[in-house]
């Protein structure tokens, strides 16, 4: 009981004037530890866990001599010829005659790929390969030849889901904000990213964000949208400016390349509204499967930005894990971010603050290499693993969010067995 007393009581207070002061002093470390390892659902967190899910390539993609006024390389999931269900992994411009040095990502569960040259005819020319090789001449492979229709390819995606709590410990359902993001290259300099905004389980404003890593905002040409829409489209001057330029690319710390996605989570969302008194009103949006006076169906409601780039040299290595999108929260008088990618959790691109140096815990945030990832219901938290115990909305042995929490090595298809009447 008194470990639970201490939890009840932790003082706020404190953590905020840290954050507000830069005092580190001020800031018990070891309490925090041990306030965050009771309420998080999984015991004996992996010290070595960068919770990704995904592997990077490198691959030299070579036409040869027999494929000229070939247009594209492209980089699948399974056989394009074969039938439905593959994913597109990357697609790159052929230079005739020269060998392409190209990059991508895939669940690391997988370790078959396949590679595909559009011909002249327009028709693939597809040839397998491992997750171990690292070039591909298709003049000196094995190849199959076909028509595709690309409209049954899908692009690949990645769901990133957000707890709004940061820094204090969350309940662990990871849907108070939920997007998904795919991307494309649609020209030599120019890259589409699809963000969907697929759930708010967050009864507060939040406000989201995407930097793109390794880019500064002087690379960047011009950020655009299909249609002219927006996510803020109507929105009025909020309580809380998270976000303060209405721009859609806006100069972050360290002159970042941070693309502007929302100022208030529950307006994208495209279904709330005013109140009367001119508030906006906020519901919990897809994470329940009734409506209540809390909760809320909406459509995921979707924009496409295209970002042209000035230098399109480096693009044939542009992959989603440079996406970085981020929530603001806002906690105490301060604005915080939330990073999907692990990776960048520490990174600030709109808001400076200090953020204290804690244990090993789960993450604020989760990026799940699957645009279908079935996130929990509100309240369920996402697999709980306590002595031998497993519950939560991804539990079944073998294939657990909490194995894998507490050794990353293992069950990292965990996505893929949800526990179906406790996800959405």
């Amino acid at each position: 009981m008194c470990r639970m007393n201490r939890y009840a009581g932790w003082s706020l207070l404190m953590l905020a004037s840290l954050l507000a002061s830069c005092h580190t002093d001020m800031f018990n470390e070891e309490d925090y530890k041990e306030i965050v390892e009771i309420a998080q659902p999984v015991q004996g967190i992996d010290e070595d866990h960068t919770w990704n899910l995904t592997a990077s390539y490198f691959l030299t993609l070579e036409a040869g001599s027999k494929y000229k006024g070939a247009s594209r390389f492209l980089i699948l999931s399974g056989n394009p010829l074969a039938g439905s269900g593959v994913t597109l992994l990357g697609s790159y411009p052929v230079t005739e005659g020269k060998k392409s040095c190209v990059s991508f990502i895939a669940p690391s569960n997988l370790t078959r790929f396949y590679a595909a040259l559009v011909d002249a005819d327009g028709k693939y020319v597809v040839t397998p390969f491992s997750s171990n090789q690292h070039s591909i001449n298709f003049s000196q492979s094995t190849v199959t030849k076909g028509v595709v229709n690309e409209d049954k390819l899908n692009h690949q995606s990645f769901s990133y889901c957000f707890e709004d709590e940061m820094p204090e410990p969350g309940d662990y359902d990871y849907n108070d904000v939920v997007l998904r993001i795919s991307q494309e290259r649609t020209s030599e300099n120019q890259i589409t990213v699809n963000v969907t905004l697929a759930a708010v389980g967050s009864l507060s404003q939040v406000a989201a964000a995407m930097r793109i890593a390794n880019y500064k905002y002087d690379d960047i040409e011009s950020v655009t949208t299909l249609d002219n829409e927006t996510f803020d489209d109507g929105l009025k001057k909020t309580s809380l400016p998270f976000i303060e330029s209405r721009d859609l690319l806006i100069k972050g710390i360290d002159d970042a390349a941070v693309i502007n996605l929302f100022e208030d989570a529950h307006w994208a969302t495209g279904a709330t509204r005013y109140s009367s008194e001119g508030y906006i009103e906020r519901y919990k949006y897809n994470v329940s499967k009734v409506t209540s006076s809390v909760y809320d169906m909406m459509s995921p409601r979707t924009i496409s930005y295209v970002i042209t780039f000035k230098n399109p040299s480096q693009l044939d290595y542009f992959t989603l894990d440079l996406l970085d999108p981020f929530i603001i929260v806002e906690y105490m008088g301060t604005y915080m971010e939330v990073h999907a990618v692990y990776r960048y959790r520490s990174n600030t691109s709109l808001h400076e603050y200090v953020q204290p140096d804690i244990a090993v815990i789960l993450p604020w945030a989760l990026t799940v290499p699957d645009g279908s990832f079935r996130y929990p219901l509100d309240g369920v938290n996402i697999g709980f693993s306590k002595d031998g115990a497993l519950f939560g909305a991804y539990m079944t042995a073998g294939h657990s969010f909490g194995e894998w929490a507490s050794n990353h090595f293992t069950a990292i298809d965990w996505y893929h067995y949800p526990t179906v009447n406790q996800v959405y």
